[in-house]
């Protein structure tokens, strides 16, 4: 972005400009005894081009070309604002929460700051997040099913970012009894045809086969169609048959099995408030009253009576704060141009009754119907946003909470993870607003189902991180649900396990009107004027979150540990015949139960071993207990597991103990250095003993999680 120089940019000129010469100072290494405020009061800004070796470029030229935007992170704000208004940049953001500023700063600006020593100052890129728990800068939603005809069946995909999405895998499932796969088309392109072929109800194109056609535009839509040998399709159920596809961006793909309505326009079809034994709360009073829970999203559709009335019809939105703009704004006037904040504050808090075969029910539609909502508006109408802003948002939570009594923040976004948990700025805020007993309620993203897919700020251990799961579309039986496919996986890059548990996310209904930008993509989930269908870990967190205003109004003195302790406690873990029916790295301790939940005494489960505040400090740092072994398997050591494909019964809940502790201390080397793709490699294996080789020197403290 390029900057006038406006009556701001031209008093920064000739502050710039008048700056008193100093001593020069002989390079950088003339600054490593210095402190920041030192470096700040002792150097203009020529001295520090020249002993950086920097070229003299003339301040005034690297004002009007600030393209940079950096958080910087490393003194007290005000020593940070006067480093940056001595080198020229412009504050944009103030973040005392993670004790930082953010900047627009020209690539001059940029290199004098990048050549101060690490040990004055951290400086972080301006990346993006997303929100549908995206963990990548690409979105791809879709894979409902569209239509059944005699021998075909037809989905829609649309790539929902300004970029390319290439399918280099398709997985398609369905009833033997049709025979085999005749033919698949995307968007009438022939990528798959056969005569004899012999699938057994399942075909998996590759990138060979995909490379040609099987490609997405920015923002373009797509129906991929499978036609079979035999007829009958339309005698089946949308959902027995499924498809997945994996994109070579690794898009974020909001994909569910199959799809059906298993509603009328008149149905609410809230079939998660069932699932988690929530209607059964409602019957006894426990509906979320006096507990506040904040949504940082992309806004709220704030004039819908469900959203703005509790049950009793009295407002309940405490405040609305846009922090792409930076202000406090009426509550009547906060909008949603996107339909994802809408979508899950709509899971949180609906206090519309239910309405099942026409009749309505004594439960709600939202979880926690009677808690009352704090909104934050942070990602723009396609759904993204940056770092910066992000930041900005988490601190109003900080400055406000008390205030407000914001006792639940939910997160249904992402970033991808490029450093350790604790170095990351987003994790540093969830982190701190955790230690301040607020319960931080994330997403675990939607870039499943390979292992490590975990993101920013799902993969903070302290937090509560949330898988999603479908109940198969069979509403009254819960012993066939099933993990989706989507659903991002563990271990995080520090060997933690998560999510922490799983909750609805498939087939969701909840509040969009068919003006925004999601539903005006996909118009045939409308159902009605006010309810829309969208499938995600974003959803299935908002599931949570609701639980626990639930448990929070039940025993309003919980702290944020025992809020995780009661919800991991209370799960229920998927099991087949004895055996564990999905991994804890997929599962976590198994799927919520709201009634277990709010019924529970435990005390003591959650985080044990683990001290946040000297995490926050840099004191100590911890790692988990996952293992990979030989053949590149994860596993937890001590805890023995079986991976069953078939579908399972929800058992009774396995408790986390979170009990390994590890004194020895290491550090990343130049060899684990963080980029885009890491992945633990085999040089990084851990074995038996817990033991690192000889390279793996010690630098820092950290902790095995007990």
């Amino acid at each position: 972005m390029k900057l006038k120089l406006n009556k701001k940019g031209a008093m920064l000129v000739a502050g710039v400009m008048s700056l008193t010469a100093l001593p020069t100072l002989a390079s950088s290494n003339g600054l490593l005894g210095l402190n920041l405020t030192q470096v700040v009061t002792t150097a203009d800004v020529s001295e520090l081009t020249t002993s950086l070796g920097l070229p003299d470029v003339p301040v005034v030229d690297s004002i009007l070309k600030m393209d940079n935007e950096i958080l910087i992170q490393g003194g007290e704000i005000k020593v940070l604002r006067e480093l940056i208004e001595k080198v020229g940049g412009l504050v944009t953001h103030e973040l005392p929460l993670v004790g930082g500023i953010g900047v627009r700063v020209s690539d001059l600006q940029l290199a004098i700051l990048q050549k101060l020593p690490s040990s004055l100052i951290k400086i972080t890129k301006n990346d993006a997040v997303f929100t549908s728990s995206a963990l990548d800068h690409c979105s791809v939603y879709g894979s409902h099913v569209v239509d059944l005809t005699a021998n075909k069946i037809r989905w829609n995909l649309y790539n929902a970012k300004d970029m390319h999405a290439n399918a280099e895998e398709m997985t398609f499932t369905w009833p033997e009894r049709l025979d085999n796969v005749r033919s698949v088309t995307f968007n009438g392109r022939l990528v798959y045809w056969s005569l004899f072929g012999r699938q057994n109800g399942e075909l998996t194109l590759d990138a060979n086969a995909l490379k040609r056609y099987a490609n997405l535009d920015a923002y373009e839509s797509a129906t991929v169609e499978v036609s079979f040998t035999r007829y009958g399709a339309d005698n089946y159920n949308q959902g027995d048959f499924s498809m997945d596809v994996e994109f070579a961006q690794g898009c974020d793909r909001s994909l569910v099995k199959g799809y059906d309505t298993q509603a009328n326009s008149e149905d609410s079809n809230s079939y998660y408030v069932n699932n988690i034994g929530a209607d059964e709360l409602h019957d006894n009073g426990i509906t979320g009253k006096d507990v506040t829970v904040a949504v940082i999203d992309s806004g709220l559709w704030a004039a819908h009576s469900a959203l703005n009335k509790n049950t009793a019809n009295r407002s309940r939105i405490s405040a609305a704060y846009d922090a792409l703009e930076d202000t406090e704004v009426k509550i009547s006037n906060m909008t949603d141009e996107n339909s994802h904040g809408t979508h899950i504050t709509g899971i949180i808090a609906n206090s519309d009754r239910a309405v099942v075969d026409g009749q309505m029910r004594s439960y709600y539609q939202g979880v926690a119907p009677d808690a009352n909502l704090v909104v934050v508006k942070a990602f723009y109408e396609d759904g993204h946003s940056t770092y910066l802003d992000a930041l900005r948002a988490l601190q109003y939570i900080a400055d406000n909470h008390e205030a407000l009594n914001i006792r639940v923040v939910n997160l249904s976004f992402g970033a991808p993870p490029r450093s350790n948990y604790w170095d990351d700025p987003i994790n540093q805020a969830v982190m701190a607003l955790w230690e301040q007993d607020v319960v931080v309620v994330t997403s675990a993203g939607n870039t499943g189902p390979s292992a490590m897919t975990i993101g920013v700020p799902a993969n903070v251990p302290y937090i509560i991180s949330v898988g999603a799961i479908s109940d198969n579309y069979t509403q009254d039986n819960p012993n066939d649900d099933t993990l989706l496919s989507f659903s991002s996986q563990g271990p995080t890059h520090e060997a933690f396990i998560k999510p922490d548990m799983v909750a609805p996310g498939g087939h969701m209904f909840s509040l969009a009107n068919e003006d925004m930008y999601v539903p005006s993509k996909f118009p045939q989930y409308m159902v009605g004027k006010d309810r829309f269908i969208m499938s995600g870990t974003s959803q299935a967190s908002g599931v949570v979150s609701g639980v626990v205003a639930l448990m929070l109004q039940n025993d309003p003195s919980l702290s944020a540990n025992d809020v995780k302790c009661r919800l991991m406690s209370s799960t229920t873990m998927a099991q087949v015949n004895g055996k564990l029916a999905y991994s804890p790295f997929q599962q976590g301790s198994g799927s919520v139960n709201a009634v277990k939940a709010v019924e529970s005494s435990e005390s003591g489960c959650a985080n044990n071993g683990m001290d946040i505040a000297a995490d926050l400090s840099g004191e100590q740092h911890y790692m988990g207990a996952a293992r990979k072994d030989e053949n590149g398997n994860y596993y937890i050591k001590g805890f023995e597991f079986e991976v069953w494909e078939e579908a399972f019964m929800w058992d009774e809940a396995f408790m986390w103990d979170e009990a390994f502790m590890w004194d020895e201390a290491f550090m990343w080397d130049e060899a684990f250095m963080w980029d885009e793709a890491f992945m633990w490699d085999e040089a990084f294996m851990w074995d038996e003993a817990f033991m690192w080789d000889e390279a793996h020197m010690n630098q820092e403290n950290f902790m095995l999680q007990e």
